[in-house]
C-alpha cells in the first residue's frame, strides 16, 4: 500500500534533519498551493516533533485580488489556531524609489519581512514551499541565463535560518494532497501570465522536456543536490586559497594574477566568485561569462586595464587584480607653496616635513635632502601633469614621468596622486619616489631637508 502523503513528508524530515524536533518555525504562506500544503504537512508532523508553528503573511500590494488572498489566509490560519503575522508593503512603490528590478525588490523585501518577524516571534527556522518543480524551474531559468556549476546549484534544502523541507515533492503531489482533503487554495493569476521567464518554463519548456522524461523535475532536483555537494568540498578549498592569497586594501580586495593564472580554471573561477562575493555580499544578476571576463582580464588584459560588472569594479594594477564595490573617485588635484620650513598637511592622511639642518642627515625613500643655498623658499608643490619631467638621480638627461612610471609599475591610482617638489619648473623631487640629480648640499652647507609621512 503506497504511504501517505503526511507519512512521505515526516519521514522526508527526519531523514534530511531540515527540521530539529522542538524546533519553533516561522512558516511563510502566501495563500497559494505550495504554502498551504507545507503548513498543513507541518501542522500534521508538530504535535510529534514537538514543533511551535507560526505562519506570515506579506501582501505585497502588486494585485488587486492581494487583500482577498491575506484574508483568505488570516482565516485559514485562525482554523488551524495557528498564530500570525501580516504587514502590506508596497513593494512596487519600493521599486520606484530604489530604481531597481520588480522582482529582486519583492524577493528582498519578502525576506526581510521573513527574517524580522522570525526574530520578532523568536523562531530560529523560516520553512518556505519550495518543490522540486521548483527547483527544475531555478535550474533552468539560471541554465538559461548563463550561471555558472555554482549558480546551477540553485535551492538548498536548509540555508539557516531557511528551510525548504518539500524539496523533494512534486508540485502533482501538493495538489493531490489538497485535493484528497478537499482544502482551498488561492491562484495567483499571475504565475500564468507567460511573459515571465520563469513561467514560460513551468507552462511550456518543461512540459515539453517531460515528453522526453516524464522524470525530469526530480531528476534535475536531485541534480541539484550533487551540486550542493560538490561546492561544500569547492567552498573549503577556496576559503583556504582565500586566506593565502587574498588580501583587503582599503575597501578593495585584492588577489594575484599569477596565483590565478597558475591556478586551474575550476579554482580561478570559483577565487573569483568569492572575491566578488566578498565586496558585493551577493552574486546575483553576475554568469559564467563575468566571471570568464575576470579571468580574461588577469591572463591578458592589459597592466592598467579595467572591467565593469554589475554592482563590482574590476582593476588590474599589474600583478594584481582590485576588486572593488563602486569605481575609485579621481583624485582631486592638489597645490600647495612652501614658503619656510614646518609642517604641512598633504591629501590621504599625509604630512610633509621640512626642516633647515646643520649638516646631511642621510636620505631614504620618504625623505630628501638639498642644499638649502640651491633651492631657496618658496618651493611649490603640486600633483604631477601629463609632460611633466625629471632628472633622475643617478642618470643623466631628463626623463619624463609617465615613463618612470611605468618602469615602477606604479598603478593608475598612485600615479593620480603622485606629488612633486618643485623649484620654479624644476621638479626636485617626486615625493616618497624618486629624487633629481641636482642640488645636493656640500660639506658645510645649510642643509634643506623634507620628510614625507603616512
Amino acid at each position: 500500500m503506497p504511504m501517505r502523503m503526511s507519512e512521505r513528508f515526516h519521514k522526508s524530515l527526519l531523514q534530511s534533519g531540515a527540521i530539529p524536533p522542538g524546533s519553533r518555525v516561522l512558516v511563510a504562506v502566501s495563500g497559494g498551493a505550495d504554502s498551504i500544503a507545507l503548513l498543513l504537512l507541518l501542522r500534521h508532523v508538530a504535535a510529534s516533533m514537538e514543533l511551535h508553528l507560526e505562519a506570515a503573511h506579506l501582501d505585497h500590494a502588486l494585485r488587486e485580488a492581494s487583500g482577498d488572498d491575506a484574508r483568505f489566509v488570516a482565516q485559514f490560519c485562525a482554523d488551524l489556531e495557528i498564530p500570525l503575522t501580516q504587514e502590506r508593503r508596497d513593494v512596487a512603490e519600493i521599486a520606484r524609489q530604489r530604481k531597481a528590478n520588480l522582482e529582486e525588490v519583492a524577493r528582498e523585501v519578502r525576506r526581510d519581512f521573513l527574517v524580522s518577524t522570525a526574530q520578532a516571534r523568536a523562531c530560529q527556522l523560516i520553512a518556505l514551499g519550495h518543490h522540486a518543480d521548483d527547483q527544475a524551474e531555478t535550474f533552468l531559468m539560471r541554465l538559461l541565463r548563463g550561471s555558472g556549476v555554482t549558480g546551477l546549484a540553485s535551492m538548498r534544502m536548509v540555508n539557516p535560518p531557511l528551510v525548504r523541507p518539500l524539496l523533494s515533492f512534486r508540485r502533482a503531489d501538493l495538489l493531490a494532497y489538497l485535493q484528497e482533503r478537499q482544502v482551498l487554495w488561492r491562484d495567483d493569476a499571475s504565475n500564468r501570465d507567460t511573459t515571465f521567464t520563469r513561467n514560460r518554463i513551468r507552462h511550456d519548456l518543461l512540459p515539453l522536456l517531460e515528453t522526453f522524461n516524464p522524470n525530469i523535475s526530480c531528476q534535475l532536483a536531485g541534480l541539484c543536490d550533487q551540486l550542493h555537494q560538490d561546492n561544500e568540498f569547492w567552498s573549503d578549498l577556496v576559503a583556504q586559497e582565500l586566506a593565502r592569497c587574498g588580501r583587503w586594501q582599503g575597501d578593495a580586495f585584492t588577489l594575484g594574477c599569477p596565483q590565478l593564472r597558475e591556478s586551474t580554471p575550476a579554482l580561478a573561477g570559483r577565487m573569483v566568485r568569492a572575491a566578488l562575493r566578498q565586496i558585493r555580499g551577493d552574486l546575483r544578476s553576475l554568469t559564467a561569462s563575468h566571471v570568464a571576463d575576470v579571468l580574461k582580464l588577469a591572463s591578458e588584459g592589459p597592466p592598467q586595464g579595467e572591467l565593469d560588472l554589475p554592482r563590482a569594479w574590476i582593476v588590474r594594477r599589474y600583478d594584481t587584480l582590485l576588486f572593488c564595490k563602486e569605481r575609485l573617485d579621481a583624485a582631486v588635484p592638489f597645490k600647495m607653496v612652501l614658503h619656510r620650513p614646518g609642517i604641512y598637511r598633504l591629501p590621504h592622511g599625509r604630512t610633509l616635513k621640512l626642516s633647515l639642518e646643520a649638516k646631511a642627515l642621510g636620505e631614504s625613500a620618504g625623505a630628501v635632502e638639498f642644499s638649502a643655498a640651491s633651492a631657496p623658499f618658496p618651493l611649490q608643490l603640486r600633483s604631477w601633469r601629463p609632460g611633466d619631467r625629471l632628472h633622475p638621480s643617478g642618470m643623466s638627461g631628463t626623463k619624463k614621468l609617465q615613463d618612470l612610471f611605468v618602469d615602477l609599475k606604479l598603478n593608475r591610482e598612485d600615479r593620480q596622486t603622485a606629488l612633486l617638489l618643485l623649484k620654479d619648473d624644476e621638479t626636485l623631487w617626486v615625493v616618497g619616489l624618486r629624487r633629481s640629480e641636482g642640488r645636493r648640499p656640500k660639506a658645510g652647507e645649510v642643509v634643506l631637508r623634507i620628510v614625507v609621512e603616512a
